[in-house]
């Protein structure tokens, strides 16, 4: 078994691999007692379909139900909660704190691998600047240093400056002087969301719940696409708009899951996760009820077939074939329902966890070297040759998660070798932090301008996010 604390308390590199409300349709208005009639036709719930015996917004009735703890002997030989720790402040967030944070608050996530400014782009986009902020906060509360605090503040600051004061939201993109450089309102406003809420919770200042339940109800209010929300829209929310700018390119990047093939509507993973962190943070009982309501809709609009939720729907709320899955989104919806069903969501939500998981595996797990493919046929393999890392963080995170909470123990060889997998191929032992991308028998220098960079803006956006919420949760876990 792979232990993340071998040789424990011998000086070494932490990186070291030890031995052992309305919305449009079209250019329609469209009401979400609207999107009720076409979910009733689609199979899917809405809040007036799927209440069933639970009562919507009843918050903490049963939290925890579902969850099975396992005791520290069924973990300890597959994860070393001070390893952890240590890699991920020192072996990744000392570095970013140091090299990417402005004076301003400006987050220069485009650097190369001796952490330094690449190339001349200054830009701050809010998807980057928001996932970087909650680094800075779960550096914070692992270390409690006073850098990381100053740091949380000043970037807190410079997102908040990103709001557009006349229509609301935030800008999706502005240059380090606050021009605006991309005027679209985006699903990325849900970092704005999830990295404010994180901050109050870890810092106490009720002024960034505030901030974030501000976010929120512009979101609520401006952007609905029936039960959900529509992906871009222009700058006054006045309709839908099409994204021209921060679009991935490069090895790996296509729209992952055939994004663009027929869809007119879908879900945003990532608006999920950060209601889950606001009700952590707020308890807000309307909160927990727009969790309920999605999580209702959710479990119809869940493929019974396929054993997965799908994201792209057509006009009619259908669902959209994907020409290949996104296989890191097959893992995040687990963890997401994992982590509902511990605030006290519905535990059938664990089962359809435990499907997504396995067919994910089923398509993308490469069982020659324990990596997984970023985008997976639907008959499993490759889509493209490519393993990303933020596809092997929704790894560990999820099989550590099902294993210890769940009761899936036949997911710790998974786990196992998927952890052995990015030691030995993304962490970046000459100058520590992680590389972006693997090509499994090529050289690194396959990947081209980006095979040794330590984050990008765009192509996709590459900074520390996911590595920072799989290694909290792997302590979150081990804790107690």
């Amino acid at each position: 078994m792979t232990h993340l604390g071998a040789d424990a308390g011998k000086p070494r590199n932490c990186l070291e691999v030890p031995k052992y409300p309305l919305k449009l349709v079209g250019r329609e208005m469209i009401t979400r007692r609207e999107f009720t009639k076409i979910a009733a036709m689609s199979g899917i719930a809405s809040s007036s379909l799927a209440g069933g015996a639970r009562v919507l917004g009843q918050v903490g009735d049963k939290p925890g139900t579902g969850i099975n703890k396992a005791p520290r002997s069924a973990w300890i030989n597959h994860i070393d909660p001070d390893w952890v720790k240590q890699t991920l402040v020192e072996g990744l967030l000392d570095h970013w704190l140091k090299a990417s944070v402005m004076p301003n608050g400006f987050i220069q996530e485009n650097l190369d691998r001796n952490w330094k400014p690449l190339g001349t782009q200054r830009e701050a986009s809010v998807n980057g600047q928001g996932r970087q902020l909650y680094c800075m906060a779960a550096g914070y509360e692992l270390t409690r240093r006073q850098d990381y605090l100053d740091a949380v503040h000043k970037c807190a600051g410079f997102l908040l400056k990103m709001r557009d004061s006349e229509f609301g939201g935030f800008y999706n993109r502005v240059s380090p002087d606050f021009k605006v450089i991309d005027e679209l309102k985006t699903g990325y406003t849900s970092f704005t969301i999830f990295s404010l809420a994180h901050i109050a919770r870890i810092t106490g200042e009720k002024t960034y719940a505030d901030e974030a339940m501000k976010s929120w109800h512009e979101v609520s209010t401006k952007m609905r696409d029936g039960q959900f929300f529509f992906n871009t829209m222009k700058r006054d929310f006045s309709g839908t708009a099409t994204p021209t700018i921060g679009i991935p390119a490069g090895p790996g990047t296509a729209p992952p899951g055939g994004f663009g093939n027929g869809r007119r509507h879908g879900l945003n993973v990532h608006m999920f996760e950060a209601l889950l962190a606001l009700y952590e943070t707020t308890k807000d009982r309307t909160i927990w009820q727009e969790i309920e309501t999605e999580m209702s809709a959710m479990a119809k609009m869940f493929d019974q077939e396929w054993g997965y939720l799908p994201e792209m729907y057509d006009e009619n709320w259908k669902a959209v074939l994907p020409r290949a899955f996104n296989v890191g989104h097959l893992f995040e919806w687990p963890s997401l329902f994992s982590r509902a069903v511990e605030l006290g969501a519905d535990p059938k939500f664990i089962e359809m966890g435990n499907r997504s998981i396995d067919l994910a595996l089923r398509v993308g797990l490469d069982k020659e070297t324990g990596g997984v493919w970023m985008n997976a046929n639907t008959g499993g393999g490759p889509a493209r040759k490519y393993m990303i890392w933020w596809t092997q963080c929704e790894t560990m995170k999820v099989t550590a998660r099902y294993a210890i909470l769940h009761g899936r123990s036949d997911l710790w060889p998974v786990f196992d070798r998927n952890l052995e997998f990015v030691r030995t191929n993304f962490f970046d032992r000459k100058e520590a932090g992680w590389f972006e991308g693997v090509i499994p028998g090529e050289p690194r220098e396959a990947l081209g301008a980006r095979a040794y960079i330590k984050g990008a803006v765009d192509g996709p956006e590459w900074g520390t996010y996911h590595q920072t919420a799989c290694f909290t949760d792997l302590l979150h876990l081990t804790a107690g």
